[in-house]
């Protein structure tokens, strides 16, 4: 985590997400889905500073690059309202974001930058919360939040509040690992998946998701037969265009491309030899100049 830090102001990135492994494995009957997931941070980041104002109970929040997430409209104000109910802290807030992380993405920007405002506030007030405090808060604000509190490879359960760090040598394979991302010029309607889910009781064997993540933590499975989502089966029906664009990019350049989570973002694993430029040709010529493209890697 970059930190830059005055006596009441202070920033900090917010790293976007990449879902290695989401199995959706049933409904449940609180009105979530249930979940077991393993999730990356990546070197794509918005940064966000918060400082404190003189008015009392003021909420500003500034996002520049995307207009129509400043104010109520942002988590991240949503955040500053559970802080406030869970500490009783009433001091005036100003949230300044700087968006890098596209939205409607399956990358957890929104959550990330929620986040990101939950630890600055936590650490201009001396931290009060521990981290199981300020998980509980994180879940209040979305099912994806808690998992950026966890360092390292995070192993992501239930609706996604139950988050434990993956321990081990696979956060030092994967820390540093190149991955080229594109997202084509079209949004996933994330509760739009989920009753599509529900309605074609498509979910996923929790016996089959625990097996996978225990076989590949031990070795036992490569990457590419480790890297699943539940979801890709219904994008891939309603979004005829990606099917035979994977098979184009696995066919040219050997590289085997996932939606992450519910998208519209795919990513690659991609040697560091690669030019990525004869990929992001190909894709655009497919899918037109909208698409968006990253040459990230992985942060833990």
């Amino acid at each position: 985590m970059s930190v830059k830090e005055s006596i009441d102001q202070i920033s900090l990135s917010a790293p976007a997400k990449i879902n290695l492994f989401l199995a959706i494995t049933g409904y449940r009957s609180d009105g979530f889905h249930e979940i077991n997931s393993v999730l990356a941070k990546i070197d794509l980041c918005d940064q966000v500073s918060v400082e404190k104002t003189d008015e009392r109970d003021e909420i500003q929040c500034i996002c520049n690059g995307d207009r129509s997430l400043s104010g109520k409209n942002n988590l991240a104000w949503q955040a500053v309202e559970q802080w406030r109910e869970v500490t009783g802290d009433r001091a005036g807030v100003k949230i300044t974001i700087h968006k890098n992380i596209p939205s409607m993405a399956g990358l957890g920007g929104g959550s990330s930058d929620a986040v990101t405002t939950l630890q600055a506030l936590n650490l201009l007030n001396d931290q009060p919360l521990d981290l199981t405090g300020l998980i509980e808060v994180a879940a209040k604000l979305g099912s994806d939040c808690p998992s950026f509190l966890i360092d390292g490879l995070c192993h992501a359960r239930g609706r996604g509040e139950k988050v434990s760090s993956i321990i081990g040598k696979k956060n030092d394979e994967l820390n540093g690992q190149r991955i080229f991302l594109f997202q084509p010029p079209i949004g996933f309607s994330t509760p739009q998946l989920y009753r599509s889910l529900a309605v074609e009781k498509a979910y996923d064997d929790p016996t089959w998701a625990n097996n996978q993540i225990d076989q590949w933590n031990q070795d036992q499975l490569s990457m590419n037969k480790f890297c699943f989502n539940g979801f890709e089966s219904i994008i891939l029906n309603k979004f005829l265009f990606l099917a035979p664009l994977f098979e184009e990019l696995k066919s040219r350049f050997d590289l085997s491309f996932l939606v992450s989570g519910s998208g519209s973002c795919c990513f690659s694993f991609v040697p560091n030899s690669l030019n990525s430029d004869t990929v992001q040709d190909l894709i655009t010529d497919l899918l037109g100049e909208g698409t968006l493209f990253w040459d990230a890697r992985i942060s833990i």
